[in-house]
Order: structure tokens, then sequence, then C-alpha cells
């Protein structure tokens, strides 16, 4: 019966064994990892400013001011488009396809270890804990909320909530990472009009993650660029073990 269910328990573990070290990888580098996130994201807010695309209060003043349900929901998909589509198109293709599920899976470890590296030497706090902080002073047009908890749903990402995720890890954006990995995954496996959707997904994400407050639009240029990154070493990876595995004769 151990037998059986090995492979299973070994999967499981491995996610619970990375979450762990995600927990454990919160504030390693610095002794005040909180005023160094703020004064990171200052440096994101100028280097935004000066390439001209510091447009994620406009966008959120614009949709609050005009079209309150969309910021509802944006922050339903915030939530709801994040671990449980991850969670259950890996279930599905854990069934349907171990190899592929498996290919993917390795994608998603190499994209969150680098993040963990990126967390741990550059702490960003995200655009709403930004603003209310003299540390960090924002003009008033500059400052953005925390959509999500004004508008709700407010149990999602509350102070409850706080000790199982890192508050200060917003570059890159794992969120848009895993949807653009995801997104892809979903266009090769698919045929047709509904190829579409993974190109939505992401796209749907990247509004989600900025308008709600959550992410800078360089934390998603961060999370885009680990996505396909991460999907190149895989895929280099996968072709020079099929060559090796050809010119041995090894089953690869």
């Amino acid at each position: 019966m151990l037998r059986r269910y090995k492979p299973h328990l070994l999967e499981l573990g491995l996610i619970a064994g990375a979450y762990l070290v995600y927990l454990l990888a919160r504030g390693l580098a610095f002794s005040d990892v909180d005023a160094t996130a703020l004064s990171n994201a200052e440096k994101v807010v100028s280097l935004e400013k000066g390439l001209g695309i510091f447009w994620e209060p406009g966008w959120q003043a614009w949709a609050l001011g005009n079209a309150q349900p969309l910021v509802v929901a944006l922050n339903w998909v915030y939530i709801g488009t994040y671990w449980p589509i991850i969670f259950l198109l890996g279930f599905l293709v854990y069934q349907k396809d171990r190899r592929v599920y498996y290919h993917y899976r390795n994608v998603f470890l190499l994209g969150f270890g680098s993040a963990l590296v990126v967390f741990t030497l550059f702490p960003l706090a995200p655009p709403f804990v930004v603003s209310p902080f003299p540390a960090a002073p924002l003009n008033e047009v500059d400052r953005l909320i925390n959509t999500i908890q004004e508008l709700g749903p407010s149990f999602y990402g509350g102070p409850e909530m706080a000790p199982l995720y890192n508050t200060n890890a917003a570059m890159p954006s794992l969120h848009f990472t895993w949807t653009v990995v995801l997104g892809v995954l979903w266009v090769q496996r698919s045929r047709g009009v509904v190829k579409s959707l993974g190109v939505a997904y992401p796209a749907l994400t990247f509004f989600a993650i900025t308008v709600t407050g959550n992410h800078y639009i360089l934390d998603a240029v961060a999370g885009g660029t680990l996505a396909f990154i991460s999907l190149g070493l895989m895929e280099l990876w996968t072709r020079r073990r099929k060559i090796f595995a050809s010119a041995t004769g090894i089953s690869g």
C-alpha cells in the first residue's frame, strides 16, 4: 500500500518542503527587512517614473472612480487565478500526463528558487504598503490602496494571514510568473480558439496584480522574464537529455 502511494506522498512532500523554505527565507539578509523593503520600493517607483511607466496609481484611481465593480472583480481574480488554478491544473495534468507534469513542475521550481534569491537580496514592499509610510512619501496622486482589504474579500491578505507568506516579496511577481507558465502550458496543450485563454489568463492577472495595489508594473516584467527564462532553461535541459539518451541508447 505504501509503495503505491509513495510517488504521490513524495510529490506532496516536495511541495510542502518548498513552501517551508519560502517561509524560512524571510528576512534572512537584513536586520530590518521592512525598512529595506520600503527603501527598495522608493527605488522602484523612481525607476518607473524615469521610464514613464508609473501608471498603477492612475489605473487604480480611474477604476475606483468609474468602475468599482470591476475592481471588486479584479480582487477576486487576484485570489482565484492564483493558487486555486495552479493546484487545479497541476492536479489535472498530474493525472493525465505525468511527464508533462514533471516538466512544468521543474519549471515552477526553477522560477521559485530564483525568486527566493531575489526576495532575500532585494526585499520589496508592495505598492499599497508604501503609501502610508513617511519613510517613503508619495504625492497624493501617486498613492495606492489595498483594494482587497478596502472592498473585499478582506479575509485574504489580512493581518491574520501575514505569517503564511512573505510580505516583502513583491519582485518578481510569482503571481504573474506562474500564470505566464500556465498560460504557455495551456496554449501548448489546447486547440482552436480556446488557445486564446492562455494569453487572456496572464493578461487578466497583470491588471489584477497592479490595479489592486499588490504589485508594480516592473514586478510583472520581472515575473514574466523569470517565467520565460525558466521555461527556456527547462526546454534546453530536456533537449540535451534527449540527445544524450539517443547517443547512449538510454531511454529518457
